[in-house]
């Protein structure tokens, strides 16, 4: 019976340190990298082949998925009081491991990054050490600078996908167009995420936007950026028009349009599940980019 009782423990913990490192942000971020070398790939015309030996790309994909995680852990050890309010049940499960073990993870998960990142190379290794510093430094200090903070984790949740356009040394003009505009949905939802965790910034005094400026006031800056998204992506259809199959970006803006109405009637959750999905799509849709 004991036995039983520790492996079931031992299992519900594991679960737990899989819902603190966001495994299906994981997932997403895998999937987008291999989709990405895939295009590149075939963009010169290589095989599907060359991508499954490339053992560099693998290192790539490795080095961002443990060094994610450790971000995800430290974000998780700096939000636990916000949590705590804003999302008690998921957070009193995920304390389940203790947050002393947490923080050995996250070493360790960053040990492996680094190392791992190196063998690939010495640019990606630099590459690597300098991300996961920046996913220190925003759960550290910009997560408490309204502004900065949802610009900062807009910018670090794509960072990874640079390292596969270093590795391949490719840079073409549409894949960063597409890139700000898949950038623009990620940071419109960082914005209405700070609704949803309201109460937990205010009783906390953390200076989100809505807590600094009203709710009123943030509602029309987030409104605001979404409108600038929307023609953000307008101007991507009339410049390149449907070409190459992109039905994603007038998806993407319909979807924008709704958000902005539904933003008038406070459904934030709502609209947080419709960028979700967005951003979702906007990931397989990369094999037509």
């Amino acid at each position: 019976m004991g036995t039983s009782v520790n492996k079931n423990n031992l299992a519900l913990k594991f679960i737990a340190l899989l819902s603190i490192v966001r495994w299906y942000n994981i997932l997403l971020t895998v999937v987008a990298q291999y989709l990405s070398a895939y295009v590149l790939l075939e963009h010169d015309g290589v095989s599907i082949w060359g991508m499954v030996s490339d053992l560099k790309l693998h290192a790539i994909v490795l080095a961002s998925v443990f060094s994610i995680a450790g971000g995800f852990i430290i974000n998780d050890f700096y939000d636990f009081e916000k949590d705590l309010i804003n999302r008690p049940d998921t957070t009193l499960f995920n304390d389940m491991v203790r947050r002393k073990t947490t923080l050995n993870f996250y070493i360790l998960f960053n040990t492996i990054a680094i190392v791992i990142a190196f063998l690939a190379s010495l640019k990606i290794g630099i590459f690597f050490t300098l991300f996961i510093f920046s996913l220190w430094l925003y759960s550290h200090k910009l997560r408490r600078l309204p502004f900065i903070k949802e610009f900062a984790a807009s910018v670090l949740s794509i960072t990874c996908f640079f390292a596969v356009l270093l590795h391949f040394s490719r840079f073409y003009p549409f894949v960063f167009i597409y890139g700000a505009f898949f950038m623009s949905l990620v940071y419109c939802r960082e914005l209405v995420k700070q609704f949803i965790n309201f109460t937990g910034d205010k009783a906390l005094n953390i200076q989100s936007i809505p807590v600094s400026l009203g709710i009123d006031k943030a509602k029309s800056f987030t409104a605001f950026m979404m409108v600038l998204s929307f023609l953000a992506g307008l101007s991507i259809l009339f410049y390149y028009g449907l070409e190459l199959g992109d039905y994603f970006i007038l998806l993407a803006i319909s979807g924008v349009v709704v958000c902005i109405i539904l933003m008038q009637k406070n459904r934030f959750r709502t609209i947080n599940t419709i960028y979700k999905i967005l951003i979702v799509l906007g990931i397989l849709n990369i094999l037509w980019v």
